[in-house]
Order: C-alpha cells, then structure tokens, then sequence
C-alpha cells in the first residue's frame, strides 16, 4: 500500500512539472497583481472562436477585468482572436486533455495571478445573479468579503432551442443566444453540499457552509433526455488564499468558506455545431466519461431530436429562479443584493 502511494504521489509531480513544462505563454503580461476585490476569469477552452466574442462582452460588461486563458490546442482561430483583447494573459499547453484536465486547471488558476478573486467559467457558461445591472463583480466580491465568503456557488441552467436542435445548429451565437430561450427545472436532484453521497464528496468536505440550504445539484434535462446524472453545480467565483487549491475537479475549488445564496449559469452546451463537436471529442479520445457517447447515440437514432420536454419555461430571470427554487439564498443574503 505505501509503495502504491508514493507511486501516485511521484506521477503527481510529474504531471504537475510536465504542465509547467509544456505551457507556453504566448502574449499578455507574464502575471496579473489583483487588488482585494477585482476578479480575473480562468478559462481553459479548445476551438472557442464561436464563443468568444459574446463571452468576452458579457464578462467584461460584468466587470472582469483580467483574463487567463489555456488554450489546449484550438484549430479554429481561438488564440489569435484572445490576443486580440486587452488585460489578457493568452497560454498555450497542447497536452491530452483526458488525462490532464485538473493539472491544466490548477496551473492556470495559480500560476499567472496573485490576490483578488477568480471567476472560474467555461465558454459557453453566463453568469447570471440578482441586480446584476447595478452589482458588478468587484461589488459583489466585496460584499462576499465583508460577510465572511470566500467561495460562491453557481448552478448551471441548460438552454435549449424550440424544434429539432438540427435546424438551428448552424446559427451565430448572438441569434443563438435570441432562440435558444427554454429551460427545464425538472429532473433535478438536490443533496445535501457535503452529503457522502457525493462522488467528489472528498474535495467538498475540505470547505465550509454558511447555509444549508445551498446544495449540490445533479441531472436535469441532460438527465431526462440521454440519462445523464451530470453534475449542474459549480465554484464559480472564489477568492485566492494560500490554502485556497483551483479546480481539482473540474467543479470544485477547496479551501473555501461558501456564500449563503447561489447563482445561476447559463450553459449553451447544444449550440454552434454541437453535434460536430460531440463527434470529435469522441473520435479523439479526449473525454473520461461517457456522457458523449450517451448524447450521440441518442442522436444517431434520432437525428431530427427536439430538446424540449413537458412544461419547460423560458427567458430566465435571477429573481425567477429564486421564486421557483433552482436558486438560494438566506435572508441577509437577500437583503445584501437588494431582493
């Protein structure tokens, strides 16, 4: 057993040098020095260029000043359309995202950026919260600091088009964004944040609650479509701290004091050539679970698939979310964003 684990530590390391070896940065500063409450987004993406644009307004709009993004060996213009874009660290790190996916997170949330906080998001995910308008990101990151929060919980809202998902697969993003307007709320189960039930229960015990009432979601429409038990929460907003350790799942960051209400992600996972993206992800290997080959099967049998179910909702607002419940948030919480 103890040659086992000294094993695993020393592939450990060498995974970890082998991430810091291969990354190369190709423009931007070498580091970001943040003050206590501006947010640097963390984003590791490959072949993005269709996101890119839409993401970069809505996150700067939010008020994220910096950015770091890996590229992980994009074909698609990414990089170059990134270095286009001010207060951008752009890095470049080719290795098999299978097997160093965690690696690849925690260099990137660690290495460029000292202080602040980090927004911690995937492309195609938007950010969405109550009185967004009037509360940027730094705001909130001060608010989140005065009461004691460290960490923030999002849970991710799949967006779906009306029809068969084939007849608007070729939309720009921008009128993607306009017809993929519904949502489910179904489907859904809520376990307790640091329930043992929890396949990454391990890394969620390593931080603290302040609420119970916030919880770790699991299913939805991915569920009720291709049986999908996928994971909807995420630490999408976390404060650096040296016991703080970056995404060592790709949902998770440990060492965090979480806030008391939860926000919601806007995830458009099934536009812009969703279904040519499955297609490669598969033919190369570059995913360790086998939630692709679910959704391409189902569509090999159904190629004509529509993504709507019974009783789906559209156009979701913050505040609705919290009516109906897919969102949390305490009392001081509520009075904090003004609800």
């Amino acid at each position: 057993m103890r040659t086992n684990t000294i094993w695993s530590k020393l592939q450990r390391r060498q995974k970890r040098l082998a991430t810091w070896l291969s990354t190369r940065h190709v423009s931007g500063p070498a580091r970001f020095r943040l003050a206590s409450d501006e947010v640097c987004g963390v984003l590791l993406g490959r072949n993005i260029a269709y996101f890119i644009p839409a993401f970069m307004a809505h996150y700067r709009a939010l008020g994220m000043k910096y950015l770091v993004y890996m590229d992980n060996g994009s074909d698609d213009g990414s990089i170059d359309l990134m270095r286009g874009y001010e207060r951008v660290i752009v890095l470049s790190n080719r290795s098999n995202f299978r097997e160093y996916q965690g690696y690849l997170r925690k260099h990137l949330g660690r290495a460029y950026v000292d202080g602040g906080w980090r927004l911690a998001v995937d492309a195609d995910e938007f950010l969405r919260y109550p009185n967004e308008a009037r509360i940027d990101l730094p705001a909130l990151a001060r608010r989140l600091s005065e009461r004691g929060h460290t960490g923030l919980l999002a849970q991710m809202l799949e967006m779906v088009p009306e029809g068969p998902l084939a007849k608007v697969d070729d939309l720009a993003f921008d009128t993607a964004r306009e017809r993929f307007r519904h949502y489910s709320l179904k489907d859904i189960s809520a376990l307790p944040y640091h329930s043992r039930a929890i396949p990454f229960h391990g890394f969620l015990s390593q931080n603290s609650l302040s609420d119970e009432r916030v919880k770790i979601l699991f299913g939805g429409l991915r569920r009720s479509l291709f049986a999908e038990d996928c994971c909807l929460s995420k630490h999408v907003l976390y404060r650096d701290g040296p016991k703080v350790i970056t995404q060592p799942h790709p949902h998770v960051s440990t060492g965090l004091h979480m806030a008391d209400f939860t926000v919601a992600l806007q995830h458009y996972k099934f536009a812009g050539g969703f279904l040519a993206r499955e297609q490669r992800r598969q033919a190369e290997g570059r995913v360790s679970h086998n939630e692709t080959d679910l959704r391409l099967e189902a569509f090999a049998k159904a190629p004509d698939m529509a993504l709507n179910l019974p009783g789906m909702a559209n156009d979701p607002t913050p505040e609705g979310m919290l009516q109906d419940g897919f969102l949390t948030a305490s009392e001081p919480a509520r009075k904090m964003l003004g609800l």
